[in-house]
């Protein structure tokens, strides 16, 4: 009798195996695998962000792919846009233009306004990439590029005049943290744009969840070291470039 019933309890979990929802879980996992090289940690992950410990290093090697590709094009554009402002001067010198008059208002403002006006743009960047990624995960491409052609054209005139040490000095100290906060915030848009367009062409997907998490990754980890990077940009860049 016990031998039927422990054949019973062997069979009712081999038919649980082959219920059409386990069948896709599995299709699912596997081919997101196959094709996603971060999604190999996922489960990692999953499991990672209980323990807080676990957490940070768990997501980003979960998003790294993503992040990775943002990385790309940023710096992709930073080489265009340098190489541009070599070629075309009358356009970088309006591009400059533009950018100096936007942030003008700063240098009337005390070292503390400085510093959270610096946070607070970072910040709310970041966060559009994020959710913008949303939209196929084009928007946050789009603004990466714009980005880094941007820096591009500014770090060629700024070099022209000051020399290619001052542009490493000013960017490097705060740019160490907040360019990959940055890039891990629009990777995760651009893994949520993969999952919407896995949506729409049929595939499963958890757009819902993996949306939550990024927005907790990006409040737990992302906000608080743009600020630090924030601090250094305001306080310790320009002490750097003051020896100079």
């Amino acid at each position: 009798m016990e031998k039927e019933d422990y054949n019973s309890e062997e069979r009712k979990t081999d038919e649980q195996r082959k219920t059409p929802l386990g069948k896709i879980e599995r299709e699912y996992v596997a081919e997101e695998k196959a094709f996603i090289p971060g999604s190999v940690t996922a489960e990692t992950w999953h499991d990672d962000r209980k323990d807080p410990k676990k957490g940070f290093t768990g997501y980003v090697r979960f998003i790294w792919p993503y992040a990775a590709i943002m990385a790309i094009v940023f710096f992709g554009a930073l080489v265009t846009g340098y190489i541009s402002a070599a070629n075309f001067p009358s356009m970088a010198d309006a591009l400059r233009e533009s950018f100096t008059s936007r942030f003008e208002s700063l240098l009337t403002m005390n070292p503390f306004s400085i510093m959270f006006a610096i946070f607070l743009n970072n910040a709310f960047v970041s966060l559009l990439f994020l959710v913008l990624g949303l939209a196929l995960g084009v928007l946050p491409v789009m603004f990466i590029a714009f980005n880094g052609y941007l820096v591009g054209v500014i770090a060629y005139l700024t070099a022209q005049e000051r020399g290619t040490l001052f542009i490493l000095l000013a960017l490097l100290p705060h740019g160490i943290l907040e360019l990959p906060m940055v890039f891990l915030a629009a990777g995760i848009g651009l893994r949520l744009g993969y999952q919407v367009f896995s949506a729409l062409i049929g595939k499963p997907t958890q757009i819902k969840k993996e949306f939550k998490e990024g927005l907790l990754f990006y409040f737990r980890w992302i906000l608080p070291l743009l600020f630090v990077a924030a601090v250094i940009e305001t306080f310790i860049t320009p002490l750097i470039l003051s020896f100079i």
